[in-house]
């Protein structure tokens, strides 16, 4: 029986190692082309959102998208460098987790590889998501009700 017993938790410690060898591993980011092209195909309306940020020099190319009922939007940007998008991925965090200091309800989730960050936070009737791979970003502040939907886009774009 202890020879059984140490069996399997030898067994299940490499299924874990196994399991955890991918986390180091880079996420590949898309293009805004790539994007828009998603987007469309989910029957998004999509426009450029550049202009908006004007003042913004280190964003280099901003596209919105929208639902057509235009509930929420999905917006992505490409940024300068790497670093520029980690200090926006870092404020934008920031700013979701202020809102948690007012609400009683919540979950979040953070994960932080190699080129790749994500936060997410469910707060009230709020789903939050902030995802950067290399130097582009993808910021989402959607009604909760849409949260399915907003993570099946998320995962079809890899972010």
């Amino acid at each position: 029986m202890k020879v059984l017993k140490n069996t399997l938790i030898i067994a299940l410690l490499v299924a874990t190692m196994f399991s955890f060898s991918g986390c180091g591993q880079k996420k590949k980011s898309i293009t805004s082309s790539e994007f828009q092209s998603v987007m469309k195909s989910k029957n998004y309306i999509v426009q450029d959102g550049k202009s908006q940020y004007a003042s913004y020099p280190e964003i280099t190319e901003c596209y919105l998208s929208a639902p057509t009922d235009r509930s929420f939007t999905i917006e992505f940007y490409v940024l300068d460098s790497d670093s520029s998008a980690q200090g926006m991925f870092a404020k934008n965090k920031s700013i979701f987790e202020e809102a948690k200091n007012s609400s009683k309800t919540r979950a979040e989730s953070s994960i932080s590889l190699a080129n790749y960050a994500k936060y997410t936070l469910k707060v009230d009737d709020k789903y939050k998501v902030v995802s950067r791979i290399d130097n582009t970003l993808i910021y989402v502040d959607a009604p909760v009700k849409s949260k399915d939907e907003v993570s099946n886009i998320l995962e079809s774009l890899g972010y």
